[in-house]
């Protein structure tokens, strides 16, 4: 899988991914494709959801009445166009070549944030039936970029998906609490604090769940970083 992140790196060819104009030598992206993608600039310390640029507590009212079971929430993109075209392309369109780029917009926000760095960073993991069907997991090449690239010592195998769950896009709320229920475990050492890489948060569902296992195991702190979040609906 190492080899085939760096074949997507390559095929880029240094022109933009969105638009395909020549941009520079470093770029994934040509200055006008990057202005116009949907960057979350303001957002809630925990959940990452947007909040009004006035809003100096920098944390939601939601989480303020219910904190999450993780400590912070970093997300470069709003899921809106292009994004939530794109990241479901990635998904069930192989669109490989997408996932490079992305990774590197999150490794910069990463990058421009202070914090304290994790001990390990762990992928959302799949089913192994999903697995076999797509291929891949869109999370562990994302996880697998940052874990290089921040020299961050990446787990792959340590936390499983133990039930083959619907897919959460069609389920309301309180479904997808029921659907995952006890789908995740954690067979590993013994970590401090953990970054858990997905591509999008939408209600939260999966990585509350996952938090509640990682928990369990004895994990302290763990930090959520995505691609994208998914605006509330109010």
């Amino acid at each position: 899988m190492p080899g085939l992140f760096r074949n997507i790196c390559t095929i880029i060819n240094h022109k933009c991914t969105l638009c395909s104009k020549k941009t520079s030598s470093e770029a994934f992206l040509c200055p006008e494709c990057l202005e116009d993608l949907p960057w979350l600039r303001s957002a809630c310390h925990l959940c990452a959801l947007p909040l009004s640029v006035t809003d100096t507590l920098h944390i939601c009212g939601q989480c303020l009445k219910s904190p999450p079971p993780f400590d912070s929430t970093q997300a470069v993109f709003l899921y809106r166009f292009p994004i939530s075209a794109i990241i479901p392309k990635i998904k069930h369109q192989a669109g490989l070549h997408h996932t490079a780029w992305l990774a590197d917009c999150l490794l910069k926000r990463l990058l421009h944030r202070p914090q304290a760095w994790p001990d390990a960073i762990i992928p959302v993991p799949v089913h192994p039936l999903r697995l076999i069907g797509r291929g891949f997991n869109q999370s562990t090449l994302i996880a697998r970029y940052l874990s290089q690239h921040l020299q961050i010592p990446l787990l792959l195998n340590q936390l499983k998906k133990n039930k083959h769950t619907k897919s959460q896009s069609s389920l309301t709320a309180k479904q997808r609490r029921s659907n995952l229920h006890h789908s995740f475990s954690y067979h590993g050492p013994l970590i401090r604090h953990i970054a858990l890489v997905d591509d999008v948060v939408t209600t939260g569902t999966t990585v509350k769940e996952i938090c509640s296992t990682l928990r369990n195991a004895g994990i302290v702190r763990i930090d959520i970083w995505v691609i994208a979040r998914t605006p509330s609906p109010d």
